[in-house]
């Protein structure tokens, strides 16, 4: 594989443009801080305003390297204006420059997904972010100058996916919980996961497929697996059996009872029914589910801290949540929930101890 260089550069008040991350991480340290003042010196020039945002593609003189770049702003309450210049430079090699110039729109469309998350500017999920967006460059075929697989939107996926059944799959993926996806065809199997790859913000999404020659099951958040693989190693799979299982064809899901209920993803995939423009609804969805996220480590950091019982009503009004939405964080803190759930105490269980007493 030929070169990729993606650096994330930020005007640092007291050092100027020093590279936030980069990736391959072992890439040599002076080039890389010189990709980041040459990224930030580009594409600002002096004084900047707060949306202050746009692409170009350039060569450099210091490397045999090309550089796309897409600059923008981050909010900073310690810098002038309340903002502070950033950038996100992709480079290749001098004689894959066609490469930037044909993917372009893709390269700067799929950088403002992410730009919500790096305004945030919660470093975990920048950097869960950004890993990702490294590997979806490196998938790029540098023969016909286009990205594989291909893409759907949310809005193309809700065409061809029951909504109940797109709530379910994102509903998995947000919870940690794997998903094996069966069908006849495999090209529209990673059609699907490869699309719903940008819609979880916090974490990479490990896809693998199970081929005729997979004598072991690898690690996975989603398993794609050919519907005549499916049948032909029964003994293969039989560890899966109690796995959430969707079967694209039929359109069915199985064994969901581990999964508990999907009513924050029902509830984010009719909110977004509205909405007309693709960032739009991307932005949103992300976006959301970052916040249950952080509210899901609000709520472990808050059970692990107290030694007794604290009411339900407590926690939600302290993590400012819908009592409908809580089954879904606590099935994102993992294995701690059993243990943590049992310090939850609710009208319920006070009115059951309550008519269990004597007298």
């Amino acid at each position: 594989m030929n070169k990729k260089i993606l650096v994330y550069s930020i005007f640092d008040d007291e050092f100027g443009p020093m590279p936030a991350l980069y990736l391959p991480s072992d890439e040599n340290e002076e080039l890389i801080m010189n990709l980041a003042v040459q990224s930030l010196t580009a594409s600002f020039f002096g004084d900047y305003e707060r949306h202050h945002e746009g692409k170009a593609i350039i060569a450099l003189s210091i490397t045999d390297l090309v550089m796309f770049i897409y600059y923008f702003v981050i909010p900073s309450v310690q810098s002038r204006g309340g903002t502070r210049p950033a950038a996100i430079s992709i480079l290749v090699d001098k004689k894959d420059e066609k490469l930037l110039y044909d993917n372009s729109s893709y390269l700067e469309n799929r950088i403002k997904q992410i730009l919500p998350v790096l305004r945030n500017q919660d470093p975990s999920a920048s950097t869960v972010e950004l890993m990702r967006l490294f590997q979806d460059i490196k998938k790029i075929d540098q023969q016909i100058g286009l990205t594989l697989p291909d893409i759907l939107s949310l809005k193309s996926l809700q065409r061809i996916i029951k909504e109940d059944n797109l709530a379910k799959l994102l509903h998995c993926l947000i919870c940690n919980l794997p998903i094996v996806i069966v069908g006849k065809d495999l090209k529209s199997i990673m059609t699907i996961c490869n699309s719903l790859s940008p819609l979880i913000p916090h974490k990479v999404l490990i896809i693998e497929v199970m081929g005729k020659d997979t004598k072991t099951i690898p690690a996975f958040d989603i398993l794609a697996v050919e519907e005549k693989e499916w049948q032909d190693q029964p003994n293969l799979f039989e560890s899966l059996m109690k796995l959430p299982l969707y079967h694209i064809d039929d359109g069915k899901f199985r064994n969901l009872e581990v999964a508990g209920d999907f009513i924050f993803t029902q509830t984010l995939l009719k909110r977004i029914k509205k909405m007309k423009l693709e960032s739009e609804v991307n932005t949103f969805v992300r976006i959301s589910i970052l916040k249950m996220i952080k509210k899901g480590e609000q709520l472990e950091e808050i059970l692990e801290k107290t030694e007794d019982k604290i009411d339900l009503e407590v926690i939600l009004e302290q993590l400012n949540i819908q009592k409908k939405f809580f089954e879904t964080l606590l099935l994102l803190l993992g294995p701690k929930r059993l243990t943590l759930h049992e310090k939850i105490d609710t009208k319920e269980n006070r009115l059951k101890r309550f008519l269990s007493t004597d007298g």
